[in-house]
């Protein structure tokens, strides 16, 4: 017993020893400072500012330009850790801008923000996040990019930029995504947002409601057929234990409300009276879109669908790790990509 103890210890020590390595090493965290913004609603953002790092270098013509907004709840170190890991964007080939999102905790965020924190906090929406992605790029004086590159919500801001800035990228790759809403993913989130608006309205601390809203979001990160076929009753209840400790860091409960309310209005098709098949014809971007058929964060079929309307090329994954699948077939997804980037 002892021995397996010691075994696991050691095993654990390497992960951390692992990870701490990874982050030590990733590039600097840069800040685009983009003063009062004004947002959809036509409410301002006040003293907004954008973080970003860069990995890889530019080549002479800077045609090797490629951004990667942050998906939900992640941020760009997050990010650098999957490319560092899986080579998931070719650093010796492209200049990676992986640029943070707003509010989550890095960029402008209920919880940094010095004038409007907490509830006071203005409700963005995708397309803010997109033009506020827009900002950094003109702060670092680039016009054009080769590639976009985004998941999950990063690919939402993806598919607002190559509508709202249709010339800014050559490509994008965009993976468990969805340019817009499903029904059942309005419906999911819903529920979501009703707990915490519950929760504020009884003053019930995060650090008790969180514990369900979190627990939720990642029983919904995999498919139903992989918690009954692949998770023992045992291993059933070490899961939810997980979840009894809450540490909000940089991602208080503020930032997930804000970020995950962003994310309910998600529809690229609000530009042209929520008519899809118009919005499709503004897109001039040449598009990948891969998806998980078993994802239940964000539902496949209305970025299948988009996909037909816009000729992109597809790449459908059948497993029952849902919106975390890509991990699953990482392999053939990066070489997908790298084709694709490449081609």
């Amino acid at each position: 017993m002892g021995i397996i103890i010691m075994k696991k210890t050691i095993l654990i020590l390497a992960l951390v020893l692992s990870c701490v390595s990874i982050l030590l090493s990733a590039p600097a965290l840069n800040f685009a400072q983009l003063g009062d913004v004004k947002l959809f609603n036509g409410e301002v953002l006040e003293n907004c500012r954008m973080g970003y790092r860069i990995m890889g270098e530019p080549n002479k013509d800077t045609s090797n330009y490629v951004i990667y907004p942050t998906w939900h709840a992640g941020t760009s170190e997050h990010v650098y850790g999957l490319i560092h890991k899986y080579n998931f964007v070719d650093t010796s080939s492209y200049c990676i801008i992986i640029i943070d999102a707003l509010g989550n905790g890095i960029s402008s965020s209920p919880s940094n923000s010095k004038t409007q924190g907490g509830e006071k906090f203005p409700e963005i929406r995708v397309i803010d996040m997109a033009r506020c992605i827009k900002g950094v790029l003109d702060h670092l004086e680039i016009d054009h990019v080769h590639a976009i590159v985004g998941g999950s919500m990063g690919s939402m801001q993806g598919f607002e930029l190559i509508c709202e800035y249709p010339d800014l990228a050559d490509k994008a790759v965009l993976y468990v995504s969805s340019p817009r809403n499903s029904a059942y993913d309005i419906i999911r989130r819903k529920a979501t947002l009703n707990i915490i608006d519950m929760a504020r309205k009884y003053d019930i601390p995060q650090e008790e409601y969180m514990r369900s809203v979190r627990l939720i979001q990642s029983i919904n990160a995999k498919s139903p057929e992989f918690y009954s076929r692949e998770m023992s009753h045992t291993e059933a209840a070490d899961f939810i234990a997980q979840f009894d400790n809450y540490s909000p860091g940089i991602y208080p409960a503020d930032n997930f409300y804000c970020q995950t309310k962003a994310l309910s209005t998600h529809d690229i098709s609000w530009r042209d009276d929520y008519d899809i098949a118009k919005t499709a014809k503004r897109i001039k971007t040449d598009v990948f879109i891969i998806v998980n058929k078993q994802d239940h964060t964000v539902s496949p079929w209305e970025a299948l669908d988009f996909a037909k309307m816009i000729k992109a090329k597809t790449l459908v994954l059948d497993n029952n790790r849902g919106h975390l699948g890509i991990s699953y077939e990482i392999e053939r997804v990066c070489k997908a990509m790298d084709r694709f980037l490449k081609k």
